[in-house]
């Protein structure tokens, strides 16, 4: 059937109408998409978030942020003792500048008690989860105490030695620091964690930032998290880990480093996590623990220098649904006489082109595809 050119026309201009709308429709997201900026120094949560007048909080930012939006993060290099929290949002990124989330606060040089020569206490608060980390003049001490059950008590007071500290509670919301040495440049971790998630979270950016002395997790992904990204991340000096996925989370983390925390990173649960060039180092129990359902780690680093363990992986009790990829991994120990531990306890484990250097591997009950290492230590 031939159209009159009247109706031809007609419907030409009705399907020319159609397109026009559905491409701004599909456009409106980007249309509205909105830059929210961060000065912790210099702004105020009551302006209105741009580059003239930031937020001053990255709680604030996160808060108003919606569906396409990002957050700049200013000045670049800065110390931000504050963290972040996403409850149920999607499709936002956090471009970090490179500053550091960090979960202390400074303690004042004065209003310390004098309890004998060299021995100072204050009353304190008491901290979330009853951990404690105190960090003097930069270096983070938790007195050997982990999050794990069987953690040591503090030794008593007048057992202390130069430059360390034990915590005594006084009733359900307050105690005594009590610290030997000098008490200037102290800090005191008081947030439990630096950038975290729960409910429902799809498509969030994490990219540029440093979470360090928080008493849980430097990153801590709780809920139901689907293509989370997180680029050029550090987590490091925290009282439990770097960065940790729980539940149903997929994460990709890349360029990320993880070091001085009691595990590296640890995930869990159902949790599915790819690694591209990271390093772990310096952690207190585990470097990597990988107890999930599916994890991947491509190109990167574990470098042993402690008495924990390099890498620990394996599905959890009755639960099989394991897999491992490790692909052009480097594994050694910084200690010739002491060899980097591996351990995988189950599940289907794939290597592909990995270097070994004082390890001791084993993979009792786990399904080792590919280039499958020695069992022991040279």
């Amino acid at each position: 059937m031939v159209l009159p050119i009247s109706k031809l026309v007609m419907r030409v201009f009705i399907l020319s109408l159609v397109l026009c709308i559905d491409s701004l429709l599909l456009g409106t997201t980007q249309l509205d998409a909105a830059e929210w900026h961060v000065n912790s120094p210099t702004g105020s949560d009551a302006n209105a978030g741009s580059l003239d007048a930031p937020l001053q909080t990255l709680q604030a930012a996160i808060n108003k942020a919606v569906e396409g939006d990002v957050i700049h993060l200013h000045p670049q290099g800065a110390v931000y003792r504050q963290a972040g929290h996403f409850r149920a949002k999607s499709g936002i990124t956090i471009e970090g500048n490179g500053v550091t989330l960090d979960g202390a606060d400074p303690l004042p040089d004065t209003g310390w008690e004098l309890v004998e020569e060299g021995l100072y206490r204050r009353k304190l608060p008491r901290t979330p989860l009853d951990r404690h980390l105190l960090i003097f003049d930069g270096r983070m001490e938790r007195m050997g105490r982990t999050q794990s059950s069987n953690s040591p008590e503090f030794p008593p007071v007048a057992q202390l030695k130069a430059n360390q500290f034990c915590f005594e509670n006084i009733d359900e919301k307050t105690g005594w620091l009590y610290v030997r040495g000098d008490v200037s440049k102290l800090q005191w971790s008081t947030r439990v964690n630096g950038i975290a998630t729960s409910g429902v979270c799809e498509r969030l950016v994490i990219r540029n930032l440093r979470a360090r002395n928080f008493l849980n997790d430097g990153f801590n992904v709780h809920g139901d998290c689907r293509q989370l990204v997180f680029e050029t991340i550090e987590g490091f000096d925290c009282f439990d880990e770097g960065f940790s996925a729980h539940e149903s989370a997929e994460c990709s983390i890349a360029s990320g480093k993880f070091y001085g925390n009691e595990n590296g990173i640890a995930d869990v649960n159902q949790a599915e996590t790819i690694y591209r060039n990271c390093e772990f180092y310096g952690n207190v129990n585990v470097d990597v623990l990988l107890i999930g359902r599916k994890h991947s780690l491509v190109d990167c680093q574990i470098i042993n220098g402690t008495t924990a363990s390099a890498l620990v992986a394996g599905p959890r009790a009755g639960d099989e649904s394991f897999s491992l990829n490790l692909e052009r991994v480097s594994i050694e120990t910084r200690d010739k006489q002491l060899p980097a531990r591996v351990r995988i306890d189950g599940g289907v484990v794939t290597i592909h082109d990995c270097r070994y250097e004082n390890v001791e591997f084993n993979a009792a009950g786990a399904k080792v595809q590919g280039d499958v290492p020695m069992a022991k230590a040279p």
